[in-house]
C-alpha cells in the first residue's frame, strides 16, 4: 500500500469493515476485533492512527507481535491475517491489517480466564453475541440472497438501517405496518440470509446490517 492509498482510507469513518487504533493496548481486546471482522464481512485494522485520524505512528515489531499472538493464540480457530506497513512523512510507521471474512463461522475469542465468546462487527462496534446468534452463523447462507433484497419491505428496511443503524422487531412492524410477529419472522429470515445480524444480548433484541 502507498502513502496516497492510506490517506484515501483515512477519509472513511470507522465502520463494519474498518477500525483505527493508535496502538494495541491488549492482545485480548484486539483478538475480539480480529475475530469480529472474520465473523462478519472481513475488514481492515489500521494501527498508528488516532481516533481523530491524525497520524501517530507505531512500532511495527511491537504491535505486530501482539496482533500475531492474538490471531494465533487467542482466536479459536486461529485466523489468517495479511499485513503491510506504510511510512508516512518518512518517519511514522502505519500498519494495515487485512482480515478476510471466514468461510466457516464463528471464530471464538479467549479472555484472561480462558472463557470463550463470539464477537461481530455491528456498524462501527465490536459486539458480543449470544450462543443463539453463534448457531445462526453456522447455519446462515454464505451468499446474500439477492432476490430477498428486491422485496419492497426489505429495501425500505435497508434504507432505514443505513441511516439509523439498528432496529427492533416492534420498530420494524410500525415502520412497514405489519404485525410484530411477522416483523420478527422476517428479521430472523434476513439474519439467516446473511443480510442482518441479530444482537439478542440487547433488550429488546436489535438487528443491524451485516455490512454497510
Amino acid at each position: 500500500m502507498t502513502e496516497k492509498q492510506l490517506f484515501e482510507i483515512l477519509k472513511q469513518k470507522e465502520s463494519t469493515t474498518l477500525e483505527y487504533k493508535s496502538r494495541i493496548d491488549s492482545p485480548y481486546k484486539i483478538a475480539r476485533t480480529l475475530a469480529a471482522f472474520a465473523n462478519t464481512s472481513g475488514g481492515q485494522l489500521i494501527v498508528g492512527v488516532n481516533d481523530d485520524k491524525s497520524i501517530k505512528g507505531c512500532s511495527e515489531i511491537e504491535e505486530m507481535t501482539k496482533i500475531i499472538h492474538a490471531a494465533n493464540e487467542l482466536v479459536v480457530p486461529p485466523i489468517d491475517i495479511i499485513y503491510s506497513s506504510v511510512k508516512v512523512e518518512g518517519k511514522h510507521n502505519i500498519l494495515i491489517i487485512n482480515i478476510k471474512e471466514a468461510e466457516s463461522k464463528p471464530h471464538e475469542t479467549l479472555d484472561e480466564q480462558q472463557n470463550r465468546s463470539v464477537y461481530v462487527r455491528a456498524n462501527d462496534e465490536t459486539t458480543p453475541v449470544t450462543k443463539e446468534m453463534s448457531q445462526v452463523m453456522i447455519k446462515a447462507e454464505k451468499d446474500i440472497d439477492k432476490q430477498m433484497l428486491e422485496q419492497p419491505n426489505v429495501k425500505y428496511l435497508i434504507t432505514y438501517l443505513k441511516k439509523n443503524t439498528k432496529i427492533t422487531a416492534k420498530e420494524y412492524a410500525k415502520l412497514v405496518n405489519i404485525s410484530a410477529y411477522r416483523a420478527t419472522k422476517l428479521l430472523e429470515a434476513l439474519t439467516y440470509a446473511s443480510i442482518l445480524l441479530m444482537l439478542s444480548r440487547q433488550k429488546p433484541t436489535q438487528f443491524v446490517l451485516r455490512k454497510w
